[in-house]
């Protein structure tokens, strides 16, 4: 169920400023989270509010380890991955429970 949910993001999605997630070619996902990127100078915040406005309970993950009070103390700090944390910036979790309609 999971993964025709996916695959109806998948296909409701396209030509919209959002990377989906990565299908690979003989691999199956369980499905946990579907997290779409945001493209372009839409805010993440903007689009988190007004789809929780809408009573869809998008919500954010993926939050950078190096930025978790466990390795700031060891001296981690904003700036040493910044890959990691523009992706962050910019990502956001679709509902995904097999009981959605």
């Amino acid at each position: 169920r999971r993964e025709s949910l996916a695959d109806t993001y998948d296909e409701l999605l396209v030509g919209l400023p959002v990377t989906c997630p990565v299908r690979v070619a003989g691999v199956r996902s369980s499905w946990h989270l579907y997290a779409i990127e945001l493209q372009g100078t839409v805010s993440r915040a903007a689009v988190f509010n007004a789809m929780r406005a809408a009573g869809i309970g998008v919500n954010v993950h993926y939050i950078p380890i190096h930025t978790q009070p466990y390795y700031t103390q060891r001296g981690f700090r904003r700036g040493d991955f910044p890959a990691a944390e523009r992706y962050y910036e910019r990502a956001l979790s679709l509902p995904l429970f097999p009981a959605m309609t």
